[in-house]
């Protein structure tokens, strides 16, 4: 390994763990409102999609070079300024990314954990630690993501095979041909999940090019929306469409009906603990990725400098722009699945062609 490079393997970790963050807030009650008992097949009919973009990004990174992310891969493209300019639309929505997620998880661990605190507190407390993991070299980085992505790992999947003895069959089947329809509009709420992936990307300069990079993240993609798909089941099978649509995070409560009796119980309390993991993961991705941005648009002479403006920008937009509940839900519905959709799959796949034409004129 090439020295202050890191593997796609520990990038796809992190991934990983940073994405079971939107994916439980989202998944399971859009996807049941949208195709009802059909919801848990969603994320695998998003499975094509999201193999069509780990097609174009490599297709993108083809075309660059060894030290180049996505936000350089855009001004060679596209020429300097309309690339700068992108990369700067990027950018700002990963800064809204960042105040909104941010806002959620304090409002999560205040309303599950710690009601009396001050949501402040929470706000200041996340964004230090990711600041914190964010200023480390981009190896070190990772190794935190893999420790992440061990523990939710062993929490999810201990959750989920337990879970599923708590599954209704008559909740999940049986999906008819007339479901299809329905399934396809639930799939646009599971792409604007899995359209995190392209923030991944804007860290592709610190990648090591190996051979079967490309199969390595397609099988990702594979598992990952396997492991969606199984999630959504164990949900909407332990209680059904309609009562999943109105929960607001559905899985933790088919965590509280988890345990053993005689050996353990209270399994929520560990796994609201361990999410906290998943989130962290989420805030750092995002950090990092708008450090690069930021790098790349605004010239620093290292990532790591542009961290600390990025968090005070999102602390106050978290604070001003998202003032209660309401307002930040009612953007997440509208303007964040609507942007999911058009900075995940849209741009990059209108920015490839633009860089196949000049990669073959050069």
């Amino acid at each position: 390994m090439p020295e202050g490079k890191i593997a796609l393997r520990q990038l796809l970790c992190l991934l990983f763990a940073a994405l079971l963050s939107p994916t439980v807030r989202v998944l399971p009650g859009r996807t049941a409102a949208a195709a009802g008992a059909a919801g848990w097949l969603c994320t695998l009919t998003a499975l094509p999609v999201l193999l069509g973009l780990c097609w174009v990004l490599f297709a993108l990174f083809r075309t660059a070079g060894p030290e180049d992310g996505l936000a350089q891969i855009f001004q060679r493209a596209l020429g300097r300024l309309p690339g700068k300019a992108l990369a700067l639309l990027y950018l700002l929505w990963g800064l809204c990314l960042l105040c909104v997620n941010a806002r959620l998880f304090a409002l999560r661990l205040l309303s599950t954990s710690y009601r009396n605190a001050p949501l402040k507190l929470f706000l200041v407390v996340l964004l230090a630690v990711a600041l914190w993991l964010a200023r480390k070299k981009l190896p070190a980085l990772v190794r935190a993501g893999e420790i992440f992505y061990l523990a939710l790992s062993l929490c999810l999947g201990v959750v989920l095979f337990l879970g599923l003895f708590r599954v209704e069959p008559q909740n999940v089947l049986p999906v008819w041909v007339q479901d299809v329809p329905e399934v396809l509009r639930g799939t646009l709420p599971a792409l604007s999940v899995v359209g995190y992936v392209i923030f991944g990307a804007f860290l592709g300069g610190g990648v090591a090019r190996k051979e079967g990079n490309r199969r390595r993240a397609m099988r990702w993609a594979a598992v990952f929306c396997l492991v969606l798909t199984l999630l959504q089941w164990v949900c909407l099978g332990a209680f059904g469409p309609g009562l999943t649509q109105r929960m607001d995070t559905p899985f933790f409560m088919m965590v509280k009906g988890v345990g053993v009796e005689g050996a353990f119980g209270r399994v929520e309390s560990v796994v609201i603990a361990l999410w906290v993991l998943a989130d962290l993961a989420l805030l750092t991705l995002l950090l990092c990725s708008c450090c690069c941005m930021a790098q790349a648009v605004f010239g620093f002479q290292r990532r790591e400098s542009a961290a600390l403006p990025l968090v005070l920008l999102t602390l106050a937009g978290a604070l001003f722009l998202f003032p209660d509940a309401f307002t930040l839900y009612e953007w997440i519905e509208g303007w964040g699945e609507a942007g999911g959709l058009v900075f995940g799959f849209l741009l990059p796949a209108l920015v490839l062609p633009v860089a196949l034409l000049r990669r073959k004129r050069a």
